[in-house]
């Protein structure tokens, strides 16, 4: 084997400016990678917002459609009361629950409840959604961020039986991210 020969000064500066170049690529890599991770987020948030937006019509049109068709079912009848489950409703008329619906529990307690989930909590006769992206969501609950919706009697003066309403228990605002 041959003697190795010395590094050279201008060896030095190309493996110096190699590095530098690397390193500035990693720099662009990173920062890429942090714009395409926000994004991601945002989309996902947005998407849970369309989601649940989408549900909430569909529980509102059970609502509005049982209360207005007087359907004698025992369940339609047990559900369709102010207090009562919506989601007894939609299943009644569709056969369909929200996805992640935990069912009806009696002692709910909304910092043990996984994100992402619906549950209809009997002491408080309400509908709960556990939000899992709370990005531009408020709301005057305190804890976790969720939504809590209720069915109510429409107000108007019309004679007989006023159509049932679900309505948000509490209000609240969940903007779009930009």
């Amino acid at each position: 084997m041959g003697a190795m020969k010395p590094k050279t000064p201008r060896h030095h500066r190309r493996w110096t400016l190699r590095l530098f170049e690397w390193g500035v690529l990693v720099c662009v890599i990173l920062v890429l990678m942090g714009v395409f991770l926000r994004k991601v987020r945002h989309l996902q948030a947005e998407a849970e917002r369309l989601n649940v937006q989408a549900m909430v019509e569909n529980m509102r049109a059970a609502v509005l459609m049982a209360s207005v068709l007087h359907q004698n079912r025992e369940t339609v009848r047990e559900a369709l009361r102010p207090g009562g489950n919506p989601v007894a409703l939609l299943y009644a008329q569709t056969g369909l629950v929200p996805a992640g619906y935990l069912g009806e529990l009696d002692e709910a307690d909304p910092d043990r409840i996984a994100k992402g989930n619906w549950y209809f909590d009997r002491a408080r006769q309400a509908l709960v959604y556990r939000l899992r992206i709370v990005d531009g969501f408020t709301s005057p609950l305190p804890g976790p961020a969720r939504i809590r919706l209720c069915i109510s009697a429409a107000d108007g003066g019309q004679s007989g039986d006023p159509p049932m309403l679900l309505k948000a228990c509490e209000p609240y605002r969940w903007q779009p991210i930009k």
